[in-house]
């Protein structure tokens, strides 16, 4: 699991609570059943109401999958599978490509992209042909991924809406008891818990959740470009060393890319 969800999640929560509590705050007092039915409740119908379920649930399973270190892909096994293939056609022949396709590896959801092209060099498209035909599937994949991430922008939208809602709905009934000056007191600062929590959950959660998403997109279709490039490079013929050379370029938006890019072209 990455790390650093642990830690934001402490961090930020731990801070806002730490702070509180150093201002005499009790934290029983923050935790209150009305504006949790009314702010979390009334944020879920709204962002149930904008998308279709099927999105809702791949949305969901999407931001669980940002949760591990491997859900963006892996550039070196890219690169280590290109590679091979080019070595196999420089050898066999553009046609030895049919002896690979059956790689179990290849029926994951990440390298769709590499088995199309393989299967268009198959058929004897150029690269310039496979190249056009490749870039409509990542069209069609980032279009679908930043659906899923426009779910949690929605929820971040809603959020805070819903808790001003839940403070004036709480402010009319403070205001239709207002008999008992201690009371009424008490009851404001219960009235505006409501705007806390959809604005804390709007920015802690929901709003890093939808950038998690994007930020794993981004470094998903340079994975994705990445075999869009290497499988037109095979078509054209070119050397795996030449290959390795140029999809290393494509280390640099990943963890340690640095690194890893000069590694590949020295090599």
């Amino acid at each position: 699991m990455d790390i650093s969800v642990i830690l934001g999640i402490v961090i930020s929560f731990g801070s806002i609570l730490l702070g509180y509590t150093i201002e005499k705050g009790t934290i029983s007092s923050l935790i209150l059943l009305s504006p949790i039915l009314i702010v979390f409740g009334g944020t879920a119908g709204a962002t149930i109401l904008s998308y279709n379920l099927p999105d809702l649930i791949a949305s969901f399973k999407a931001v669980v999958g940002t949760f591990s270190n491997k859900s963006a892909g892996n550039p070196t096994e890219v690169i280590t599978k290109i590679t091979g293939m080019a070595d196999t056609c420089r050898q066999g022949g553009i046609l030895k490509l049919q002896e690979l396709i059956n790689d179990p590896d290849l029926d994951k959801d990440e390298y769709t992209v590499l088995k199309e092209g393989m299967v268009l060099a198959l058929d004897m498209k150029n690269a310039d042909e496979i190249q056009e035909a490749l870039e409509s599937n990542l069209s069609t994949f980032n279009a679908k991924k930043q659906i899923e991430a426009s779910v949690w922008v929605s929820a971040a939208g809603y959020s805070p809406t819903m808790g001003v809602i839940g403070t004036v709905m709480g402010l009319v009934q403070v205001l239709s008891h207002m008999t008992d000056a201690e009371q009424l007191v008490a009851s404001i600062g219960v009235a505006f818990i409501a705007t806390l929590y959809g604005v804390v959950f709007a920015n802690l959660i929901y709003m890093p959740f939808a950038n998690r998403l994007k930020n794993t997109l981004k470094r998903q279709m340079i994975i994705r470009q990445m075999m869009v490039e290497g499988i037109c490079m095979i078509a054209r013929g070119e050397a795996s060393r030449s290959i390795e050379n140029k999809l290393s370029a494509f280390y640099q938006v990943f963890p340690k890319g640095d690194k890893l890019y000069k590694e590949g072209i020295q090599k």
